[in-house]
């Protein structure tokens, strides 16, 4: 009991795991009253309260984690996925009795935890930020309307703990521990390129306040998640003979390219209208919606002068910007994690607490409304 209370982030992590929970138990009480049964989908476990947490993206996990890439008859579209959460699925799978989906739940599950414990250590250790603020930041994280994804076969709790552990470990300039997280999350999802762009520039900062004529030799550090992308890229290369095989998938798998912010609205947009029912069309309305949001916390963090964050939240949200397809943004937006820092240490006042008030009660009920679409399999991002 006293540890408890001597560490309020292990306080968040339980609290935000506790509030996992609740959504498992949300989902499949949604799901048994819809009168939802197993999924009928060749990589689905079978056992249905399992199968609610498993859906599109989760296949792919599954399949790798249990064949590998490429395996024989089967020549797209896995090679999109970096391979870090399938790796930890299979190595976690005899805990779960076998079961690749439940170790993949697991890791989610424990993930999220670890990510609100440490982001509340982010938040309490900014110059702006204090206990207060920490609350906020973890409440914001906690009724994020796509929360369900944290609870999900899906990458986002795991990349977003990897990354809140790597930046809280540079902003204490332990920089070869955050080179080594940082290229794990980069093992994750690619945007581990972008946290290390961020990661960049903090180092540079640091160097140019501590006044040293050349950087220290932990500069080597920054170079880990570059090495994370090259070993990647060179098993599909001896797989497949192309050096853009991940690009190429995502091309032939998902009609994603490179395109201007004007050609990617355009598409958004259109696919907006041409949604054949309201729950893709509410889902469209939110990759828009998402997309707006980040650019505007972009807009708010050069505000703040807050130039690490920044250059990696730009560059995250510029990719979805300037590519052909928005589809799943405010799933992205999880893992956006100095929107979180941005707007929790915003100057207190009654104008701010009455909008954060107002922004919180819009988020739960659309985490509610989210939450049992895909539990019924209305829609899934």
């Amino acid at each position: 009991m006293t540890s408890l209370r001597s560490s309020p982030e292990l306080r968040a992590g339980l609290a935000f795991l506790g509030s996992r929970l609740l959504l498992v138990i949300t989902v499949l009480a949604m799901a048994a009253l819809a009168g939802q049964g197993a999924v009928g989908h060749e990589w689905a476990t079978g056992t249905w309260w399992l199968d609610r947490f498993s859906a599109w993206d989760s296949y792919h996990f599954v399949r790798i984690a249990t064949l590998g890439y490429l395996p024989p008859g089967l020549d797209c579209c896995d090679q999109a996925y970096f391979p870090g959460y399938p790796l930890l699925m299979a190595a976690l799978a005899p805990v779960t009795g076998g079961s690749v989906t439940g170790a993949g739940l697991l890791v989610s599950l424990v993930a999220g935890a670890v990510a609100a414990g440490l982001l509340w250590r982010l938040v309490v250790e900014d110059d702006r930020g204090g206990l207060v603020a920490a609350r906020r930041a973890v409440l914001l994280l906690t009724l994020a309307p796509c929360g369900f994804f944290l609870v999900a076969v899906y990458t986002e709790a795991l990349f977003l703990a990897l990354s809140l552990g790597a930046w809280l470990l540079a902003t204490r300039r332990r920089w070869w521990w955050a080179g080594v997280l940082a290229a794990l999350a980069t093992g994750v999802r690619v945007n581990g390129l972008f946290l290390a762009a961020g990661l960049v520039v903090m180092y540079a900062i640091q160097w140019h306040r501590d006044g040293r004529p050349r950087p220290r030799w932990d500069v080597l550090a920054l170079g880990l998640p570059a090495v994370s992308v090259g070993a990647f890229m060179a098993h599909l290369h001896s797989l497949t003979g192309s050096w853009d095989a991940w690009r190429e998938a995502e091309d032939r798998g998902w009609d994603r390219s490179i395109a201007t912010p004007w050609t990617g609205l355009a598409q958004a947009w259109q696919a907006l209208l041409d949604s054949p029912n309201a729950w893709l069309a509410a889902s469209r309305a939110a990759d828009i919606a998402a997309v707006a949001l980040g650019v505007g916390v972009c807009v708010l963090l050069a505000r703040q002068r807050r130039w690490p964050e920044l250059t990696y939240l730009a560059l995250t949200v510029g990719v979805v910007v300037c590519s052909t397809l928005w589809v799943s943004s405010p799933r992205y937006a999880l893992t956006w994690f100095p929107a979180y820092l941005a707007l929790a240490t915003l100057r207190d006042g009654t104008a701010y607490r009455r909008v954060y008030a107002v922004g919180l009660g819009l988020s739960a009920v659309l985490l509610v409304a989210a939450t049992w679409a895909v539990a019924t399999r209305h829609w899934i991002a």
